[in-house]
Order: C-alpha cells, then structure tokens, then sequence
C-alpha cells in the first residue's frame, strides 16, 4: 500500500469497478424479470439454454456457485413451472441430467436477450472501434480471473456461448 493509505489504482480502478457493478446490477435486473421466475436465478435458464444443458446437475451448480442441494431447489422450481425436466443419466443411472422444455428454452432467450439489450444500450454509448478496443482490453483481465473450466461457467453464466467460440 502506497504511503497515503489507499490502495493503488485510483480513478481507473473506481471507474471500472462502478462500471461492472453497474452493468451488473441492470443485467440483474433485466434478466431477472425477463425469466419471470421468483427465486430462480435467470443464470441457471441462460445457462442451461447455451451449455449445461442435458448434463448432470453439478454442471450448472457449478456454473451457478451454488451447492448442489440449493441447485437442486432451484431445478425444483423449474420443473414446477414447467421450464425444465430431468432424465436418467444412460452412462450413470445414479446421476440425473437436466434439460429445458419448449417453454423453458422461449424463458432462456429473453433471458439471453435482456442482457444483450443492457450491454447493447450501455456500450453503445462508445463508438464501434472502442468498443472492440474495450472487448479486446477485457479479454486478458478475464483470462487473469478464469483460473479453469468451472470459473469460466460461472463467469459465463449468462453469455451467449456461440458469440465467443
């Protein structure tokens, strides 16, 4: 810590700072009431609809950083609405593996979409090539904080999986 007490970083490290949890926020809030779902998190719908579909249950728990009894709970509700169902696992009989139904994938995309009108409306604001320039400086700060498979889920929770590959 440098002499004067405060942390190092400054003006830039607050700007980014208040940018994520900005655009956190109003991701939360627009996806949220997209799902339409109380007590689910929209992730575990995105998350399902774009790459832990169809897969055991601990895929999106881990996705989601949840336990896999609060998955569980939140796979309950799902099926309780209709928007999700369990299978048996063909390779393991004692796993269960979870998809969307027809409604659940129509929730997915407005979740899918909500996010991508609160980035659209927030990084329009930049003109085209900075926000390239921005997606590109992003690139190895999130590089830095994926330390493997199940941090990337959790930091990919709610993407679009075919926009990055």
């Amino acid at each position: 810590m440098p002499a004067s007490g405060r942390p190092h970083g400054g003006h830039d490290d607050n700007v980014v700072g208040a940018l994520a949890v900005a655009l956190a926020d109003r991701i939360g809030d627009a996806t949220t009431a997209a799902a339409g779902v109380p007590g689910v998190p929209a992730a575990a719908l995105a998350a399902l609809h774009e790459w832990a579909g169809e897969r055991p249950i601990q895929t999106l728990a881990d996705g989601l950083r949840l336990s896999h009894s609060r998955t569980v709970r939140v796979i309950d509700r799902l099926e309780a609405e209709g928007l999700a169902r369990r299978t048996r696992d063909r390779a393991d009989g004692r796993s269960a593996l979870v998809g969307l139904t027809p409604r659940g994938r129509e929730a997915a995309q407005r979740v899918l979409a909500a996010r991508a009108e609160v980035l659209g409306a927030a990084l329009g604001a930049l003109a085209p090539g900075d926000r390239a320039a921005l997606g590109r400086l992003a690139e190895p700060v999130l590089e830095a904080l994926t330390g493997g498979r199940r941090d990337a889920r959790a930091i990919c929770r709610l993407c679009d999986a075919h926009a990055c590959g």
